[in-house]
């Protein structure tokens, strides 16, 4: 199966976090009055508060989707001489796009797979088996585990755009890609690519 995804050259990063001090602190007020109780903060700045503090990702050394017998091995890769995302080097093992975003962190984490090869079947033969409300599992280099639910399928010419797929903000998601549709000898690829989207179970 042929490099599967093509990636812009130049990607969008996370904004740096600043933060600034008074230089002297303020005079005592005369009079003190009762404190006014803070507001409470709403879920979603809970959630930007948390995103604030909490360390990157592991990178994902295991990707597990029972419901199609998926349990393999998660290469990092990047970028093949064409610019596109690579795809893994063994057909039993899927790819993490490693200059993206990781699984669980903020943003989409993209991971592709063989759908075949020569030999047969490969890692992704079944994901477009996968429904709504499908379980994936992503177990981490630290022993960590993100959980993600499919919300999506979709299907897309194999040289459609997806930079909107390699994104580092919006909420936690998981995107699978691998090969679909019919076999163009003459290119040596397949002519459109599954997504499956999977957003991060609180």
């Amino acid at each position: 199966m042929a490099a599967l995804v093509g990636v812009a050259a130049s990607r969008a990063t996370l904004p740096g976090v600043g933060a600034w001090f008074s230089a002297t602190a303020p005079a005592a007020p005369a009079r003190t009055a009762a404190p006014t109780p803070a507001p409470s903060a709403s879920p979603d700045d809970t959630l930007r508060q948390a995103l604030a503090i909490v360390a990157p990702a592991k990178p994902p050394v295991r990707l597990q989707i029972p419901t199609i017998n998926v349990d393999a091995a998660v290469q990092q890769v990047g970028l093949d001489s064409e610019g596109r995302m690579a795809a893994p080097s063994r057909t039993e093992e899927v790819g993490w796009y490693k200059p993206g975003a990781a699984p669980g962190d903020v943003g989409n984490a993209v991971i592709d797979g063989h759908l075949d090869w020569y030999t047969g079947p490969a890692v992704f033969q079944r994901l477009g088996k996968l429904k709504v409300g499908d379980q994936i599992t992503v177990l981490r280099e630290d022993g960590t585990k993100a959980k993600f639910t499919v919300d999506s399928t979709s299907v897309m010419p194999y040289d459609a755009s997806t930079d909107a797929l390699f994104i580092k903000t919006g909420p936690p998601s998981l995107t699978l890609i691998t090969c679909a549709g019919a076999w163009d000898r003459q290119r040596g690829t397949y002519l459109q690519r599954l997504v499956v989207h999977s957003s991060l179970t609180v």
